[in-house]
């Protein structure tokens, strides 16, 4: 018998629609959460390809100094001023030079009046913001020096500086700064390192302790779950940590729409400690036993009215004496101990982030640049 091949008669219609996907968990804080992890290699790539910008505005800053100009400010704005902070209490600890942060929006109105005898330093990550420019016209104006730290190399204020350095975090499209935060601390720590003549890659133990903090990214989410629901939170930190404790703070603000403010350890103890109850988080970042052990009256007071405590820093004491929970950091020196302190931060405020349901990456009242 032989086959017989036989066509359909009938035809078939496709029919084919859009369909529209609204955003899931898994796809809100893609940007936060890539460029985070990436803070690590941004300080690497900073170390190497800045080095002649850190020594050129050394140089600057020496020069200043010989000719009798030993006071200068510090400028920024949101978490450029936390960068700020830090610097200021690099310099002011180990160098000669006497220096003041304040908000880049107030410049202004601290500046010495008439006098000429002073320099300024100004952190920006796009290098735009409104706010620094106009403070950078006003100290040129002065006739004073001006140095910039930014992120975004042909900026304004690269153009409008004596001196610059350009920090090599990349772009960075998330609204919250994660990296670009990372390499400003880099960059206070090259800067210093450079006018004290201590090693610069000392500074790549911070990077690597970093990546440590990144491999744990599951026991900070697992944490980050317990307190997701907080309304009000507190951060702290002494010594090279409160500038962590600001940061802390502003990210669990932008990213989580948390209440949360970051102070002095001992600080709390004036005032603030009377928000606190069981419902209420505290961050202390600890650099090191020393800064722990500073922070330990505050904690102390804080245990008293069962606030719970997430302690982050080396294992260098019995932390579940005081705190709930702890994130590790690798035992390096203190001052270098605020990138991977932060790194633990940024994490955090990620994934609470990411469990109320929000979007880090571009909360809704915030843009990433300031301009009016």
């Amino acid at each position: 018998m032989s086959e017989v091949n036989v066509k359909p008669s009938y035809k078939i219609n496709i029919l084919m629609r859009k369909v529209k996907f609204k955003v899931t968990r898994l796809e809100k804080g893609v940007y936060m959460h890539k460029e985070l992890r990436e803070g690590p290699e941004a300080v690497l790539k900073t170390l190497s390809e800045a080095k002649s910008q850190v020594e050129a505005t050394a140089k600057l800053l020496k020069e200043q100094l010989e000719a009798g100009v030993s006071y200068g400010f510090i400028i920024g704005s949101g978490t450029s001023f936390h960068a700020s902070l830090f610097l200021q209490y690099l310099l002011n600890k180990y160098t000669e030079l006497n220096v003041t942060a304040v908000p880049a929006s107030e410049f202004a109105d601290w500046r010495p009046i008439g006098a000429k005898k002073y320099f300024i330093i100004g952190y920006s990550q796009s290098g735009e913001s409104s706010d620094i420019v106009e403070a950078f016209n006003v100290a040129k104006s002065a006739g004073v020096q001006t140095i910039a730290i930014t992120n975004t190399p042909g900026s304004t204020l690269t153009k409008i500086s004596d001196a610059y350095i350009v920090t090599r975090a990349g772009e960075e499209k998330a609204v919250a700064a994660t990296k670009t935060f990372d390499v400003q601390l880099a960059a206070a720590l090259m800067l210093t390192y450079q006018l004290i003549g201590k090693s610069l890659s000392d500074i790549e133990k911070a990077a690597e302790a970093s990546k440590k903090i990144l491999e744990k990214e599951d026991n900070i989410a697992a944490i980050a779950e317990k307190y997701k629901n907080a309304e009000h939170a507190f951060g702290l930190g002494k010594d090279s940590a409160y500038a962590i404790a600001l940061e802390a703070s502003l990210k669990l603000k932008e990213a989580a729409m948390i209440h949360a403010e970051g102070f002095a350890a001992r600080e709390f103890l004036h005032g603030p400690v009377q928000l606190v109850d069981e419902t209420t988080p505290v961050l202390v970042f600890a650099p090191s036993k020393e800064g722990f052990l500073g922070s330990v009256k505050a904690m102390e007071k804080i245990a008293q009215y069962k606030a719970p405590m997430i302690l982050v820093g080396p294992k260098t004491v019995e932390v579940e004496k005081y705190a709930a929970d702890f994130i590790e950091i690798p035992a390096v020196e203190s001052d270098l101990a605020v990138i991977p302190l932060v790194k633990a931060a940024q994490v955090f405020a990620y994934h609470v982030s990411i469990l109320r349901g929000l979007n880090p990456d571009k909360p809704s009242k915030l843009s990433k640049v300031v301009k009016y």
